[in-house]
């Protein structure tokens, strides 16, 4: 409850300051209504399991905008869904809280907290009626550090024949929040289940958009630099440790004589079209690369999807197909790490098994594709209707899904079921 006060005291103050000066206020809001079901026991995109769960999809948010002026305006909005730092309660969040200026018709600054110009599909991606998808695809929109930052943007725009030309540049900082998947724990280190870190982030990028007739195009590069916010260093890779002779084990823990950097710093270059084929048929298709910058562990993957949808009076029927690759020396080394034991008779070997498989849960890998058919039904303008069925395929393993205790996932297959209801007002 304090932590709603706290939230909502900025917008009452600034309601208030609004009624005095007699701005132009909107109140709008958006919500979803999303129930998932997979078919196995174990959870997948932190919700899903064969239990079912509202948690992953369901949201409501508020948003007021307030034109101060002709050149000024205001955007703040709250959204209440899932917090990012625990899997067993919900949180309000500001989730937008900017100023903008715009000087001309062609340019356009904002200062506050914003989202970052990646996906198509960024600034919208909590409005479940502004996509016919029951989700975005997963495996590109995971792909990014952070969403949001707390910064500055520039927008620059060209009108370009028919369409319009846009270029953003933006700069800012965050706080996010990085989970992991314990499988097994290490007893007297570290319990089984989500582990949260907190992430001090620096974000900064271009992106090109063109916009013509309901089409849109855009290309981008982005670089962001995290820093772990307790302190501690991150650790360039696992080191191969060999105490007596015939045993050797990895370890991710920083000490002495272990590779560490303060900073891990991450490029990602990304393109994505959604564009008119005719006879009511568009396809959307989205794509992102990710490296680190002279780093040997983690993230260093491709991710991409392609989608075909077609409208037919209030139905829109689509399929599409998703995929999330880390590199090969990335799902190389986890195996490495993860297929590692050290002989039974060696002091403590139990533990230091565990301790393997938590050193491999910390090398965040993924190698899964996804083909997934369903439908959004338009009940109003509104509001829609959805339903999915989706089927991810798991090759070398994916740090999306938390694996079972005392085993992994690879090569699995996990099925899920989505019924949602969006609606805006």
């Amino acid at each position: 409850m304090k932590r709603s006060v706290r939230l909502l005291l900025p917008l009452s103050l600034a309601l208030a300051a609004v009624g005095v000066h007699g701005a132009d206020v909107t109140v709008s809001g958006f919500g979803t209504l999303g129930y998932a079901l997979s078919d196995t026991p174990y959870s997948y995109q932190r919700f899903i399991d064969e239990q079912g769960t509202f948690d992953r999809d369901s949201r409501l948010a508020l948003q007021v905008d307030t034109a101060l002026s002709r050149r000024w305006s205001a955007t703040a909005q709250f959204k209440f869904a899932p917090d990012e730092d625990s899997d067993s309660r919900w949180a309000p969040r500001l989730s937008w809280g900017f100023l903008s200026w715009r000087p001309n018709d062609d340019w356009l600054l904002r200062v506050g907290k914003l989202r970052i110009p990646m996906y198509l599909g960024a600034e919208s991606m909590d409005v479940g009626v502004s996509f016919d998808y029951a989700r975005l695809p997963i495996e590109v929109y995971s792909i990014a550090p952070t969403l949001d930052f707390t910064g500055a943007s520039v927008t620059r725009s060209w009108d370009v024949g028919r369409g319009e030309l846009s270029v953003d540049g933006y700069w800012g900082k965050t706080r996010s929040n990085w989970r992991q998947y314990a499988r097994d724990g290490v007893p007297g280190y570290l319990a089984a289940g989500p582990v949260f870190a907190s992430i001090d982030v620096v974000a900064r990028g271009l992106a090109l958009t063109y916009r013509n007739d309901g089409d849109q195009y855009r290309i981008g590069v982005h670089e962001a630099s995290s820093k772990l916010a307790d302190g501690t260093n991150w650790v360039d890779r696992p080191v191969l440790i060999s105490p007596l002779p015939g045993v050797a084990y990895y370890n991710l823990l920083p000490g002495p004589g272990m590779p560490e950097r303060r900073t891990m710093d991450m490029v990602i270059a990304n393109a994505a079209m959604d564009v008119g084929l005719g006879r009511q048929v568009r396809l959307g298709a989205e794509y992102a690369v990710r490296q680190l910058k002279d780093m040997d562990r983690g993230v260093n993957s491709s991710a991409g999807y392609v989608s075909l949808r077609r409208r037919t009076g209030a139905w829109t029927p689509y399929v599409y197909y998703a995929w999330l690759r880390s590199d090969q020396d990335m799902i190389d080394l986890y195996h490495a790490v993860n297929d590692n034991r050290v002989p039974a008779w060696v002091p403590q070997a139990d533990l230091i098994n565990l301790s393997q498989r938590a050193t491999a849960d910390g090398l965040e890998i993924h190698d899964q594709q996804t083909w997934a058919v369903g439908s959004a039904y338009a009940l109003t303008p509104s509001s829609k209707l959805k339903a999915e069925w989706a089927r991810t395929r798991v090759g070398s393993g994916s740090s999306l899904v938390d694996a079972p205790a005392g085993s992994d996932v690879r090569f699995q297959s996990i099925n899920v079921f989505s019924l949602s209801y969006s609606f805006v007002f």
